[in-house]
Order: structure tokens, then C-alpha cells, then sequence
């Protein structure tokens, strides 16, 4: 008889730690680019009727005597309000991919939050100008938080710049960021966030193909990195066509940024932009095979979809935590 773990969201907050999910995403992506590990495209599932959908990501990743599967599903009902329950719910199956047997159920919120931000720390850390000291995040919400937590190991930041539409959810978030920060400041503009930064980040939660920023409020030469994390699909973007146009695109993987980035995919469609324009993959970068940064006056921008492998690597990671020190509740099974 075996044990099925499941691992709700404080579990995995108490557990999945930036000392740990870091170098964990890093190892990830050098694996994913060096094409070690194994995912599927993402499936795609719209219930008739009621405007939703169901996103299902398969993966195996994990060391090569203990490979796990990985199956995220996460739901996205435009309905969910009305019960006071978030826009994304989820979960990861993780499976034992040698023998078969499920091993725990982990709440993918969570999860997903705290490795989009380690994946984003680690290409921070590769790609910004090595004496960049202020930051700049566009967005206020839950994975603006993650980053600043994440972002405040990688640089010694003198100041961090925040905006968002709603200035009482900037302000909230400003006043937990001064733990991690010694200077935080609420703009009241993009134009205002951006002067001199030296690192973006957009974490919105952006549906349509309207950029956040206009082009010249972020000038090339300057050597800005900017992490773009919250735009979902190919008809939706953060970044404006000239600010990718002219950096060096670094991408977590160029097979899915080409099937479902925005921010990409649509400066190719209007002519701005070609496929090749992808400089590297992320993972390219840190195990040395192409280079990221060139010089300091160059803008970089990193875009990030997430990858079903880092979320199975992040939940095996949870998992033997979980068994190792009790956390989560254990159900027989089968």
C-alpha cells in the first residue's frame, strides 16, 4: 500500500524556498536547453458554454535515477469570481515515472509563483548589467510579489520603482517590499517607473495586444534587462514592438515562444521582427553555449512563458520535502 501526498498552498509556500527553488530552476533550464528532459506541448481544453478553459502540461524532469512526471492542470474560468475563487486554479499530478505510482497532489498556485520568479532570478542574474541597482515592476499582484522577493538576492538594489493601475494595490505591495528593500517608491505612471531603471519587470495580468509601455519610455542604449512574465498567449503582449525589435531576445524555450509568445509573435506578424531574432535560450546562456549580454548598452529582455518541466521539478521538489519533514496529508493509494 502506498501514499498519495497532498500539499495545499502554505505547504508549498513553507516549503519551496528561493535557497532552494534557484538553483533548482537554473540546473532545469540547462537541462531543458540541452533537450535532457522531457515535456509535452501544452493541451488545451475550452468546456462548451461557459467561456473557460482547462490548460493540461505534462513534463518529467528530475535526477536521472529518480525522473518524475509532472501534469499541471490549471483552469481559468472567467466565472470563478462568482464564488470569490481566483481567475487561475490548479494543481500538479506528481507521478513516479519509473514504477507509475501517483505520489502527491500539489497546489499549483503556489507553485507556479515562487518558480516563475527563481526562473526569473536566475536570468536576471545572467543578463542584467552586473551594477544595475534600481528596479522597476510594472503589476501589483500575486506574482509582482514573488519577484520582488525572488529579485532582492540577485543585485544590491538601492531602489525599486513599483506601478499599477490601482494605486492602493501598489501602495499594499510597497509596504511588504520594504522588508526586502531599503528604498520602495509608488509612480504614478509607467513613464515614472521606468526613468533610469536599469531592470523591468512586467508582471501584469495583460489580455489584449496593447503593450504596457510605450517605446519611448524605455530608449535603447541604455542597457536596460526587462523580464516579461505576464503576458499569456500569442494574441497578447506586455512589450512594445520597438523594445523587442531592438534587444537581444533571450526565451526559456524557443519552440514554445514561437507557438504561443505575444510578445514576440506579434512583432514577427506585423514585420518587425523575424523567428532568428531569438538571440538564446535561457539555458543556452548559463551553461555557456551562446551569450547573453554582449555589451552594457544593450537592452536584453527575457521572456519567460514557464515550462510544464520546471513545474515538475519544482513539485518533486516540494514532495521529498514534504515526506522528509511530515508536512501535507497522507491518503492510502491505491
Amino acid at each position: 500500500m502506498g501514499h498519495l501526498h497532498v500539499i495545499d498552498a502554505a505547504a508549498v509556500r513553507k516549503l519551496l524556498t528561493y535557497d532552494d527553488a534557484v538553483p533548482a530552476m537554473e540546473d532545469t533550464m540547462v537541462r531543458a536547453s540541452r533537450r535532457e528532459l522531457y515535456e509535452h506541448p501544452r493541451v488545451t481544453v475550452e468546456p462548451p458554454g461557459h467561456g473557460g478553459m482547462v490548460l493540461l502540461m505534462p513534463a518529467v524532469g528530475g535526477p536521472a535515477e529518480e525522473p518524475v512526471l509532472g501534469l499541471k492542470m490549471l483552469s481559468m474560468f472567467p466565472r470563478a469570481v462568482e464564488r470569490e475563487l481566483p481567475s487561475v486554479q490548479g494543481l500538479v499530478i506528481l507521478v513516479d515515472a519509473i514504477h507509475g505510482q501517483p505520489l502527491a497532489l500539489v497546489d499549483a498556485g503556489a507553485l507556479t509563483e515562487i518558480r516563475t520568479a527563481a526562473v526569473t532570478a536566475v536570468a536576471t542574474r545572467a543578463l542584467a548589467r552586473a551594477d544595475a541597482r534600481t528596479l522597476a515592476v510594472v503589476g501589483a499582484g500575486v506574482q509582482a510579489r514573488g519577484h520582488l522577493e525572488a529579485l532582492s538576492r540577485t543585485r544590491d538594489w538601492e531602489r525599486v520603482r513599483i506601478f499599477s493601475r490601482t494605486r492602493s494595490t501598489a501602495e499594499e505591495l510597497a509596504r511588504w517590499a520594504k522588508g526586502f528593500y531599503p528604498h520602495v517608491e509608488v509612480s504614478d505612471s509607467t513613464a515614472e517607473a521606468l526613468a533610469d531603471c536599469d531592470v523591468l519587470c512586467t508582471a501584469t495580468s495583460v489580455s489584449g495586444d496593447e503593450p504596457v509601455f510605450a517605446a519611448s519610455e524605455l530608449p535603447a542604449g541604455r542597457g536596460v534587462h526587462v523580464n516579461a512574465i505576464g503576458a499569456f498567449g500569442p494574441g497578447c503582449r506586455e512589450l512594445p514592438t520597438e523594445t523587442v525589435a531592438s534587444a537581444r531576445l533571450i526565451v526559456d524555450n524557443r519552440e514554445a515562444a514561437l507557438r504561443e509568445a505575444g510578445d514576440i509573435l506579434l512583432p514577427i506578424a506585423e514585420g518587425a521582427l523575424t523567428e532568428d531574432a531569438i538571440a538564446a535560450e535561457i539555458g543556452e546562456v548559463l551553461a555557456g553555449i551562446r551569450p547573453g549580454r554582449t555589451d552594457d548598452t544593450q537592452t536584453t529582455v527575457f521572456e519567460t512563458l514557464g515550462l510544464p518541466v520546471q513545474d515538475a521539478v519544482a513539485a518533486a521538489l516540494v514532495y521529498r520535502k514534504a515526506v522528509e519533514h511530515g508536512i501535507g496529508e497522507r491518503i492510502s493509494f491505491p
